[in-house]
């Protein structure tokens, strides 16, 4: 009896659980995978695609993309990442705590793990502030970004972050700004462009100057499913 009373606490706990899960999907094809100043794909286009799972607070995903192809180098110049967080509601604050796993599935480029803590204050809508640590190249990158919604559907995403590389002379300032609009017309893919610069296009490269400043423009499709 108490067996058959702990698998049908077992079932119940299941079903609620999975009542209040969400998955959505994503999509992009875009002129450049830029990613905090940085291109990943050496200027060229590349093909994204991502999924998320929310559990009330909690949520995990992963996300793929290609990335430049190294000479000599073996596997497939690909970026695949999977990240978990959680989401704390203080109230006034919302405190977000989450790691990332950047995993490259070639043998030219080393993984990476991040963590990150980043806080939304409630009051300004949008507004995120984060801090990112990564374990295995030791770096820092403390970001500030602001996302909000404008008339005739067009939405901005906007980033200002700060890459500091631990026993490195070098760092780097970046920023970003985006531009987007849906069209629910067309099943509601969003057709965006973007900008984003960086001081130093080498962040830890031991060169203090600013020789290395670089803007790039990019532009591209989305979908969520």
């Amino acid at each position: 009896m108490k067996a058959i009373k702990l698998c049908s606490l077992v079932a119940l706990a299941a079903a609620t659980f999975t009542s209040q899960a969400e998955t959505t999907y994503n999509a992009a094809f875009v002129s450049d995978y830029v990613w905090r100043g940085l291109t990943q794909t050496d200027n060229g286009a590349a093909l994204q695609a991502g999924a998320d799972y929310t559990v009330g607070n909690a949520y995990a995903g992963t996300w793929v993309s290609n990335v430049e192809e190294q000479d000599g180098s073996e596997g497939v110049p690909a970026e695949m990442d999977v990240y978990f967080g959680y989401n704390h509601d203080f109230g006034a604050i919302c405190i977000d705590t989450a790691v990332t796993t950047y995993n490259y599935l070639n043998d030219s480029t080393g993984d990476l793990t991040e963590f990150k803590v980043g806080v939304s204050p409630k009051q300004v809508k949008g507004l995120s502030i984060a801090l990112n640590r990564e374990v295995k190249t030791k770096y820092w990158y403390p970001e500030v970004a602001f996302e909000t919604t404008l008339p005739h559907r067009l939405y901005l995403d906007a980033a200002a972050g700060f890459w500091s590389i631990d026993d490195a002379d070098d760092s780097a300032f970046t920023v970003r700004a985006e531009l987007a609009r849906d069209f629910p017309e067309f099943h509601h893919i969003d057709v965006f462009g973007g900008l984003s610069y960086i001081t130093d296009n080498t962040p830890g490269g031991n060169n203090a100057d600013d020789d290395d400043a670089e803007a790039l423009f990019l532009m591209g499709i989305r979908k969520n499913f």
